[in-house]
């Protein structure tokens, strides 16, 4: 058990051991990241002609979670079961306009980053 503890506490000794400087690039980044993400993405649509809708199934468990301080006697628990995936038919004119839009403001968050990372790197 007590392996178990240190294998789960890894990355939080992992994040704890970034220096402010890290965390700072790495939040001023953030954006640019999430629009390369979505640029593989319509990209990768684009390339295939659909795009892969995962399906899920939601299913909430409840357990009896009643501790000796604990005034909730049952706990709720969301559970996500991946299920077959469907293939959905893209409109390429709203796709191609789309990606012009994002790699557009990518241009605009590359220089935005650029000056909040120098922010960064300013002791």
């Amino acid at each position: 058990m007590r392996h178990l503890l240190l294998i789960a506490a890894i990355p939080a000794l992992l994040t704890a051991c970034s220096t402010p400087q890290d965390r700072c690039i790495r939040a001023a980044q953030s954006d640019l990241r999430d629009v390369d993400a979505q640029i593989m993405d319509v990209e990768t649509a684009l390339a295939q002609g659909y795009r892969v809708i995962p399906a899920q199934e939601g299913l909430t468990r409840i357990s009896l979670c009643a501790w000796p301080r604990e005034p909730v006697l049952f706990c709720t628990q969301s559970i996500q079961r991946p299920q077959s995936e469907s293939r959905e038919t893209i409109d390429r004119q709203a796709e191609q306009t789309r990606l012009q839009d994002l790699r557009q403001r990518r241009a605009e968050l590359v220089i935005a980053s650029t000056d909040r990372v120098s922010a960064c790197r300013l002791p």
